[in-house]
């Protein structure tokens, strides 16, 4: 276990105004009470504890406090980033980011002041690439686990313990039971070990988060990375899945799933080589916002020439591109205009944006403002 983990607040760079977690005791929305109805709410603090039964939703989650995913596109379809205090399931093939992606909510829940635990059981993990995505080693948690019941109890001991806010698990399909790593290859394991062990995890996970919540602590936020295979003869419907069992589904707020696109390429020739790939997203399962919404995102596994750097998303290209669409910022055929400066072309526009960060922040924040419908985010 690393050494004693600084809780000190980086910022609140890409969150909203309510994103401080208030550790106090949670205030029902509803002001008038009868002498009856406090009566029973006394009588059955008495006998459950504090704050199991209010009367009321408490109003802090009436507006969903979010973390950022690195892609505009993608906050603007989750409603504002992946909910906390809810599990979130990131599903798709290989090399399709899935990992990055996770790693880029990791860095933005870190600059929100909420310590994180990375749970690499694919053992990928690589100290240079953390620090290019500008995760902070001191406010990190790392565990390579041997099996899946260490890696379940490890996530449970830290969330109970109220130190940690959010866990990424790299991945689900990576781990198997001590049963399994146990036993000879050619060993036949008792069928529907996994899954079992995966309905327990959940169900605590749950019961836990509830138990935070009523204490008036944050409840923990979790990424599970997983594979998308195929079943075998499925002739109708969707022939995918991600391995796991049914549990992880029905506890997920939000299951995403990710594609590969097409290369992106630069140079001319015999120069020319692929930069970057076209991520596309499809939101499947999504219980605080609009769900089956897709789309794309430019994604650079090398610096391009527009000075994108390496392991990131096109941001620039997002924001105005997603400003024309959300009439941030005005365009008359070749031409686009904010603020009452011209400029000729897509290029042209981002090139000066970029040179003007405190824009690009300016016109993301009013596509937040238009385009998220609703009080779940709030800017």
């Amino acid at each position: 276990m690393p050494k004693k983990i600084s809780l000190k607040t980086k910022g609140s760079v890409g969150v909203s105004r309510n994103q401080q977690t208030e550790k106090s005791t949670p205030k029902p929305q509803n002001k008038a009470i009868t002498p009856a109805q406090k009566k029973l709410l006394d009588e059955l603090s008495k006998k459950f504890g504090e704050n199991v039964v209010l009367l009321g939703v408490p109003e802090k989650r009436i507006v969903i406090q979010r973390i950022r995913t690195g892609s505009l596109s993608l906050d603007i379809d989750l409603g504002g980033g992946i909910p906390c205090g809810r599990y979130t399931e990131i599903a798709g093939p290989l090399s399709s980011t899935k990992t990055t992606t996770s790693l880029h909510i990791l860095r933005n829940a870190q600059r929100m002041g909420k310590v994180c635990v990375l749970v690499d059981a694919e053992g990928t993990t690589d100290p240079e690439y953390l620090e290019r995505l500008g995760i902070d080693p001191n406010m990190l948690y790392y565990s390579r686990p041997d099996s899946l019941e260490e890696a379940a109890q490890l996530l449970l001991d830290l969330q109970k313990s109220g130190l940690v806010q959010v866990g990424l698990l790299d991945s689900i399909a990576a781990l198997g039971a001590n049963k399994e790593n146990e036993s000879e290859m050619q060993d036949t394991t008792q069928l529907g070990v996994t899954q079992k062990l995966w309905g327990e995890f959940f169900r605590k996970y749950q019961m836990n988060n509830n138990r935070l919540e009523r204490m008036g602590n944050e409840a923990f936020t979790l990424i599970g990375l997983n594979q998308l295979r195929e079943k075998i003869g499925v002739m109708h419907g969707d022939p995918e899945y991600s391995p796991g069992g049914r549990a992880k589904g029905f506890t997920a707020s939000v299951e995403l799933r990710f594609r590969t696109g097409d290369w992106i390429y630069e140079g001319k020739g015999q120069d020319k080589k692929p930069v970057g790939q076209v991520v596309k997203y499809k939101i499947t399962k999504n219980k605080t916002y609009a769900r089956m919404r897709s789309g794309e995102f430019d994604f650079y596994f090398e610096e391009n020439e527009a000075g994108v750097p390496k392991s990131y998303v096109d941001n620039q290209k997002e924001i105005v591109v997603l400003g024309y669409k959300y009439n941030v910022i005005e365009r008359s055929g070749g031409w686009f205009k904010y603020n009452g400066e011209k400029y000729q072309g897509l290029d042209s526009i981002i090139s000066a944006l970029k040179e003007q960060p405190h824009l690009l922040e300016e016109i993301r924040e009013k596509i937040y403002k238009v385009a998220i419908v609703g009080n779940h985010y709030e800017a």
